[in-house]
């Protein structure tokens, strides 16, 4: 046995230990990976479930019946032609899923770094904030509804993931139990089997339009019977999607207002 192999073994050894002591744990995602560090290595669980997520939210996007919307039926609609899907589930509960419009990177930046302000422009959110940013593209959160229709508030704890997938993005969350984020009083922590959106840019207009795939599969938990759950799942998938639409029709407008008055001042 030589030298040279030797002194290979014993490197490759002590990184395989130094990870070991450091509890390195990562994910690696389209050519990204994430890596947590030490001190947030209690956060592991958190790290898989959003790679889980991501995995399962692609997985899902990418099949044609998916896109043909072949095994999901019309839930609600809109004036405004908004039409939410729906689909039985293996849990018993539905799957909804709806398309929205606005311009991918404004969608996506405002989608992934807006979350601690949902508050202030979506009146069925209570309050959201980070629990912790484990990389750039991954973290958790926590945020509540309000009371909606007769679904009293809930509050979710999820760990999201996003990666850009060749010119379009994916973003998805998921549900994870932690020890040291009790229960908010007054709400029922929900259980959020797949929270996924899929941003890309419309081919009728790229430029201005994005075409924003959203897929919602919830438990609420609390006392509610199953059935009214899943009447009711879909509208307030509609009611997030008109406020998300003049949310981001609103961030448009102002900088659309901002190019204009750079252009007049040059």
């Amino acid at each position: 046995m030589s030298t040279k192999f030797l002194i290979t073994m014993v490197i490759l050894a002590n990184i395989f230990a130094m990870e070991q002591v450091l509890g390195v744990t990562s994910v690696t995602l389209h050519g990204v990976t994430d890596t947590l560090p030490p001190e947030k290595e209690k956060y592991k669980i958190a790290l898989e479930t959003a790679a889980a997520a991501f995995q399962d939210a692609e997985k899902l996007f990418a099949d044609p019946t998916f896109e043909s919307r072949d095994g999901w039926e019309d839930d609600q609609s809109n004036d405004d032609g908004d039409v939410v899907y729906a689909k039985d589930t293996e849990e018993g509960t539905k799957m909804v899923t709806v398309r929205v419009t606005g311009k991918v990177d404004d969608v996506m930046q405002e989608a992934w770094t807006g979350a601690s302000g949902l508050p202030e422009w979506n009146p069925n959110i209570d309050f959201a904030s980070t629990i912790a940013t484990l990389t750039d593209h991954v973290d958790i959160l926590t945020y509540g509804n309000n009371d909606i229709l007769v679904v009293s508030g809930r509050e979710f704890v999820s760990a999201r993931l996003y990666r850009k997938v060749g010119d379009y993005y994916i973003m998805a969350s998921r549900s994870v139990n932690l020890t040291d984020v009790p229960e908010k009083k007054g709400k029922v922590r929900a259980w959020l089997y797949l929270a996924a959106a899929r941003f890309r840019a419309d081919p009728t207009d790229p430029e201005n339009k994005t075409l924003t795939d959203v897929v919602m599969h919830v438990d609420l938990k609390g006392f509610l019977p199953e059935f009214l759950v899943n009447q009711v799942i879909g509208k307030i998938m509609l009611m997030d999607v008109e406020q998300n639409k003049k949310h981001f029709d609103e961030i448009k407008q102002k900088k659309d207002e901002a190019k204009k008055a750079a252009n007049d001042a040059a």
